[in-house]
């Protein structure tokens, strides 16, 4: 070391000091004081500006507006970037930073805490170090713990002669964010963080997806070659218009050697998308461990949900709590951005992406806890059903039909029933017969799966009366034999039976016999107290006496059918009307008709069935133009363009247009009268829609169980009878038997056909076919004590056991319902 004269060193009179500065030495009780280096400080650490930020002009004014200048004391000192991961947080922060640095001239100090970036996350005292030390306090002179090294930030934040704007890139929440909040209002503090905090002093921020637009041009702009816009437009969607994601492939967009068919194949197979994404499913991974146990159990169930829309009620099914419980569970996960708020009714969804990751979740949870779940979730939708309205099954259809059809394919068929029936009522009033279609075939899957044969044939003619509505003929057709054949499988005659006959008849034109299978029909109803499909077959049954020409008879049915229908069977009362008021017609009674059409609106408008509503509309115009009120026809006619428009219902849109014309006529405006009707005024031309296949692609199961019941043990005993007969006649023996074996296995085999036949027959002939079917084990057992006075026991055993055998065929299936029902 040098002395001031710059003499080397004289012996014993200087130390050497090597290996760095010293400040203070002490030699010989003398202290010799050297000036410390001025302290190093680093106050202009922004980010770098991202090159595009496409898309965020409104969040970034928003943002700019929050860190602007002006009343400082009304300004938030906090603000908080949210969203899902890969939605552009950081992004959006550095370009930020960028505009406003110049409104902080004390410096900018920014630090990424790593809370969901991989790695180690910083914790609060490594962040609190990094940020001291650019103020220039060397590492030796830091705090050895948290409230020292806060007391320290702080009382530099209070010493800074200018405002500083603080930059906290991937925060989490709870360890990084309140300590750091100024202790006054001219600094800021900016974090991006995926779980919105929840402290009064932050101003949330919350960064949705890109817009269809803005994600097309961000791919426009990096594809090399041009690519039609349509490819693009479906990329876009397939990346759910996540930043992260588009920036993916962007990426290979701008690989000269990649294409957007290539891109589009890889992306479209919902299983393989995340590995295309791989950076997506990295940044879901690092929110899903971030969550503690109970949430991420939560979120892993949710996965299981078939639908887009989650409520409180079926996320408690799903993860066996209460809905209370589940509800917290939802807000937590909507503040962690795992889920997106839908509405002020507590209902969430996922993103696309998100959803997709999720479900991989959810496959990773045992088989038994996820059949477990699915049960119920069915068992809740069953409940919910029963009592709910017109509002919950609009937000609840997309997600009631995916869980049947995922019922059905995991074997939960006792679950489907409830919840089909009160489906396909909504969907019917809301004349979503395609949706009907397909939720009724889920119905018919289960019951068949089931064994529960008379549900599935009722079911079958639900879904051929649909397709005949459709006009689908062959479809319709194949449900008429299927159901037919299940029918007979059940082996019950039932007022059902008589239902469906009566159908097939008027299908047939043959009115005379669908008069008589729905009498039948009523007389059944009545007996057994169902007043609902009661007023349903005296309907019928007034269509078919319309038919016949027996008018006097029709309006009887057609009374009886208003009178029987229950209170909430608002349906059939309104078809009951406006057929009452045909009948009026035929009798030339304007004022009744008028009258009566109107009870059937009213009945029509309180069923909220909206197909009968635009009939009686449809009615109700005719009457009122022919009546010569042409302003009442012309305000009735509006609204039912709009119904039958907004509801889909073409064919009743192409009558009332059909009308039109001739009523405006008489308006008041002949100008309007004489205007041609525009192109959106004609009836569109819609493509037929895509309708499910019948669920009959198993009925051939049924014939070989309907002809054994039917003819085989009967023809069985026939061929037995001969036989014994030859016998006897050869060798000798009784054979008074074996003829009225003969009888009775031939008429066992005859009433089979008689019971299930589809045509009328006389009501003598029925009641002795049914005798016969169901009671010839009596006969057998006369039978039998005849073959033994004659000396033929055995032979006489043989044949009473088949008959015994086709007697317990036929009640077999009864038995077993009523079983079932108990159990």
């Amino acid at each position: 070391m040098a002395d001031a004269s710059e003499a080397g060193p004289a012996p014993a009179t200087h130390n050497t000091v090597s290996g760095g500065q010293a400040r203070d030495v002490i030699q010989g009780g003398v202290v010799q004081i050297y000036p410390a280096p001025a302290p190093v400080r680093s106050l202009n650490a922004l980010p770098p500006r991202p090159a595009a930020l496409l898309g965020r002009s409104g969040p970034l004014a928003a943002l700019l507006a929050l860190l602007a200048p002006g009343d400082r004391a009304a300004a938030p000192t906090a603000i908080a970037i949210t969203g899902e991961g890969g939605v552009g947080k950081s992004a959006l922060m550095a370009a930020a930073a960028h505009e406003a640095h110049q409104w902080f001239p004390g410096g900018v100090l920014h630090a990424d805490a790593r809370a969901h970036g991989g790695g180690e996350p910083m914790s609060l005292e490594e962040l609190l170090g990094t940020w001291l030390r650019a103020f220039g306090i060397p590492g030796d002179q830091l705090q050895p713990h948290r409230a020292g090294l806060l007391g320290q930030f702080k009382s530099r934040l209070w010493e800074a002669e200018e405002a500083l704007l603080l930059l906290l890139d991937d925060a989490a929440p709870d360890e990084h964010l309140v300590p750091l909040i100024p202790p006054d209002g001219r600094h800021r503090l900016l974090v991006t963080v995926r779980t919105a905090p929840e402290h009064a002093s932050f101003a949330v921020l919350r960064l949705d997806t890109l817009s269809p637009k803005d994600s097309l041009a961000l791919l426009a702009a990096a594809a090399i070659e041009p690519v039609p816009p349509a490819q693009l437009d479906e990329i876009a969607a397939l990346c759910g218009h996540l930043p992260l994601a588009l920036d993916v492939v962007a990426g290979r967009l701008r690989d000269g050697d990649d294409s957007a068919q290539r891109i589009l194949a890889a992306l479209r197979p919902p299983g393989e998308r995340l590995a295309e994404l791989d950076p997506v499913r990295q940044a879901f991974e690092a929110s899903y461990q971030a969550l503690d146990d109970p949430d991420a159990r939560m979120l892993r169930r949710l996965g299981l949900h078939p639908g887009n829309e989650i409520d409180a009620g079926s996320a408690a099914a799903l993860a066996g709590v209460s809905p209370a419980e589940a509800d917290r569970a939802l807000r937590r996960l909507v503040r962690a951005q795992l889920l997106r708020p839908t509405g002020p009714e507590g209902r969430v969804r996922f993103h696309d992406l998100l959803q997709l990751y999720v479900g991989e979740l959810a496959l990773q949870e045992p088989e038994s806890a996820r059949a477990a779940a699915l049960e119920r979730l069915m068992a809740h939708y069953g409940e919910r059903a029963a009592t709910a309205d017109e509002a919950w099954f609009d937000r609840e259809r997309g997600a009631l039909a995916a869980a049947l059809a995922a019922a059905v394919d995991q074997g939960r068929y006792e679950r489907v029933g409830p919840v089909v029936d009160h489906l396909v009522a909504y969907l019917l009033r809301r004349t979503r017969t395609v949706d009907a279609l397909f939720v009724l075939r889920q119905g018919v899957l289960a019951a068949r799966h089931r064994a529960d044969h008379l549900r599935e044939a009722e079911l079958l003619r639900m879904m051929r009366r649909h397709y005949r509505a459709l006009e689908r003929w062959p479809e319709a057709r194949s449900c008429a034999e299927a159901g037919h054949l299940a029918r007979i499988r059940a082996g019950v005659r039932s007022p059902e039976l008589d239902d469906d006959l009566g159908e097939q008849a008027a299908e047939r034109g043959d009115h005379g016999a669908a008069a008589h299978h729905y009498g039948r029909a009523v007389r059944g109803w009545a007996l057994r107290g169902d007043r609902h499909r009661l007023a349903a077959s005296l309907l019928a049954r007034g269509d078919a006496e319309e038919e016949l020409g027996r008018a006097r008879a029709a309006a009887l049915s057609y009374r009886r059918a208003v009178a029987t229908a229950p209170d909430g069977d608002l349906t059939v009362v309104a078809h009951a009307w406006l057929k009452l008021a045909g009948c009026a017609a035929h009798r030339h009674d304007r004022r009744q008709v008028l009258e009566l059409l109107r009870r059937g609106l009213e009945a029509a408008r309180r069923s909220g069935d909206v197909r009968v509503t635009v009939e009686a509309l449809t009615l109700l115009v005719e009457a009122e133009q022919e009546a010569g009120r042409p302003g009442a026809a012309e305000q009735l006619l509006r609204e039912a363009l709009s119904e039958a428009g907004a509801h889909h219902l073409p064919l009743l849109r192409e009558r009332l247009l059909a009308i039109k014309w001739p009523s405006l006529k008489l308006a008041p405006e002949p100008a309007a009268a004489t205007a041609p009707r525009t192109e959106t005024e004609r009836a569109p031309q819609e493509p037929p829609p895509a309708v499910p296949d019948p669920p009959v692609e198993r009925a051939a199961g049924h014939v070989r169980p309907v002809l054994l019941r039917l003819l085989a043990l009967p023809c069985c005993g026939v061929l037995w009878a001969l036989g014994c007969l030859t016998v006897a006649l050869v060798e000798g023996g009784p054979v008074a038997p074996w003829p009225a074996q003969l009888a009775l296995a031939g008429g066992t085999a005859w009433a089979a056909r008689r019971v299930w036949q589809r045509s009328r027959g006389s009501r003598f002939g029925d009641l002795a076919a049914v005798g016969l079917h169901r009671f010839h084990a009596v006969g057998a057992a006369g039978l039998l004590a005849a073959g033994v006075r004659s000396g033929a026991p055995g032979g006489s055993a043989v044949a009473a056991g088949l008959l015994v055998l086709h007697t317990a065929a036929q009640l077999w299936p009864a038995v077993r319902g009523r079983l079932r029902s108990r159990a």
